[in-house]
């Protein structure tokens, strides 16, 4: 299974004044390996707006001015036949006005480690590392809930040996883990804390240079930490059956697509349904890029009372140096989930939209004026869930 945190590191962990948490991790691939990236600090300290009202439950609305500061770093090499890169990011963020909802003094902290190594011309193994400690809900890879509640805590990690058996036959056995603990809020932590494993077989033919067909079989765990109580076991096991296609058209445009279906299992239900997963990523020019990433399967975060969730994801993200001095950056996110309902509970949806745009302006050579906003939206049967957020943030970055 290949892996988009090879540009994670670029996409996260180099924009500390407002990162964008997990990304969808399973899917494409685009190396950040092209060239060496010496040892890099950067200091970020701004303030902003936070604005997040529920449609019900009033009293833990939230409209506060902010203040945060944070350090970062990155580092990496690319010397074959071994190539890394490390990054990390640290802060905090203060809020002015007290909130019924929450504490007002909440910490962030993400690292990610990226290394490839060619053991010979045909062995070659890779691991991809992240782990994050934060507040923002991702829409992204939809581990954490979609409202914000709480500090949590999620790891990801993926290691695979690929191997080539000739010129155009290989394959690429896989095994991933990822987990989520939330650290504040105790009702949600009884039903999303959980740990998820997937095995992974990938065998792949390259038609010519920029071509590869591929078939591959995943097999994945998912254990949840709290059992409830005299209830039926959210545990569940998933099998994947997928087709697909990794297509260079062009040295600037890329894509990766995976389809086919998943066989979902637990002590609640039994369900086949389609799977698919995407991505695109497109140098407009050396100064501009899209990405595109879409996803379709079950889903075990927020299911809760439910038997299963099936969500459909997608986004795009974009960015743009439109001179020297100015950079733009904008994206969206969008999710809609469907919840399967039993005796205890009904059926439900949730439409989920996260727009972002931001600029950042260099004052010096090392030092920039980093301004971004985004708007949150979930529009739920349940009113409980339904929610609006308007959040601004600006701030000064200087690296050395």
């Amino acid at each position: 299974m290949k892996s988009l945190a090879q540009y994670l590191i670029a996409g996260v962990l180099l924009s500390s004044a407002h990162a964008y948490g997990q990304g969808l991790l399973a899917l494409g691939q685009n190396s950040d390996y092209s060239q060496n990236l010496p040892l890099t600090f950067n200091v970020t300290a701004g303030g902003g707006y936070d604005s997040i009202h529920y449609k019900s439950a009033t009293d833990q609305n939230v409209d506060s001015a902010f203040l945060q500061a944070g350090v970062g770093f990155m580092y990496g090499e690319n010397h074959k036949p071994t190539q890394w890169n490390i990054g990390g990011d640290f802060g905090a963020i203060r809020y002015l006005d007290d909130s019924q909802r929450g504490d007002d003094l909440y910490y962030n902290a993400r690292v990610a480690f990226n290394i490839t190594s060619e053991i010979s011309r045909r062995l070659k193994v890779s691991d991809n590392f992240y782990l994050t400690y934060e507040i923002e809900p991702d829409y992204a890879i939809g581990a954490s809930s979609g409202l914000r509640t709480g500090q949590y805590l999620y790891g990801y990690n993926n290691f695979s040996v690929a191997y080539a058996w000739t010129e155009r036959f290989s394959t690429t056995t896989g095994y991933t883990v990822d987990g989520i603990k939330y650290m504040d809020d105790k009702l949600t932590s009884s039903y999303e804390d959980r740990l998820t494993h997937i095995i992974s077989q990938q065998f792949s033919y390259k038609l010519n240079r920029t071509t590869s067909l591929t078939a591959e079989y995943r097999y994945g765990i998912t254990n949840y930490q709290n059992q409830p109580s005299g209830g039926i076991s959210p545990d569940s096991r998933s099998h994947y059956v997928l087709v697909g296609v990794d297509q260079a058209w062009s040295p600037t445009l890329t894509g990766s697509a995976r389809v086919g279906a998943q066989v979902y299992e637990s002590e609640r239900t039994h369900s086949t349904a389609p799977y698919a997963e995407g991505s695109i990523n497109y140098a407009l020019s050396r100064k501009a890029s899209v990405r595109w990433y879409g996803q379709v399967g079950f889903d075990g975060a927020e299911l809760d009372q439910y038997d299963s969730r099936y969500t459909y994801r997608t986004g795009i993200t974009g960015s743009e140096q439109v001179s020297q001095k100015l950079a733009l950056n904008g994206g969206i996110n969008y999710v809609h989930s469907s919840y399967k309902g039993n005796s205890n509970i009904s059926d439900s949806s949730d439409n989920e939209v996260n727009l972002s745009a931001g600029f950042k302006y260099s004052i010096y050579q090392n030092v920039s004026l980093d301004a971004n906003y985004s708007y949150s939206t979930i529009s739920s049967d349940v009113d409980l869930r339904d929610y609006n957020r308007h959040h601004v943030n600006v701030g000064v970055n200087a690296k050395f």
